[in-house]
């Protein structure tokens, strides 16, 4: 990010991410991004006061690559409550 782009930056109270005048959104880690992909994972959920990402005509048309892919469900393991190594001998 040049110096040039500093002084115009907006950060976020809320999640921290800057946000620079052409709309580029810095996030902490990974590459840059939108305002749409910053909606999609973090603004859409959060909701909180203060949030500088809420204007929908700043944050344009969310697509479904603006939000995080869809993984595999887990099997939870299932654990009994009555632990064999935890059961006391009478």
């Amino acid at each position: 990010m040049d110096s040039n782009n500093t002084q115009n930056l907006q950060i976020c109270p809320v999640c921290k991410v800057s946000i620079t005048e052409d709309g580029q959104v810095n996030f902490s880690t990974g590459s840059p991004g939108t305002r749409a992909r910053l909606y999609a994972r973090v603004c859409a959920y959060v909701q909180k006061p203060g949030c500088i990402n809420q204007e929908s005509q700043l944050i344009g048309k969310v697509t479904p690559e603006d939000g995080f892919e869809s993984g595999e469900d887990l099997l939870t393991p299932f654990f009994s409550s009555l632990d064999q190594s935890t059961k006391q001998t009478q």
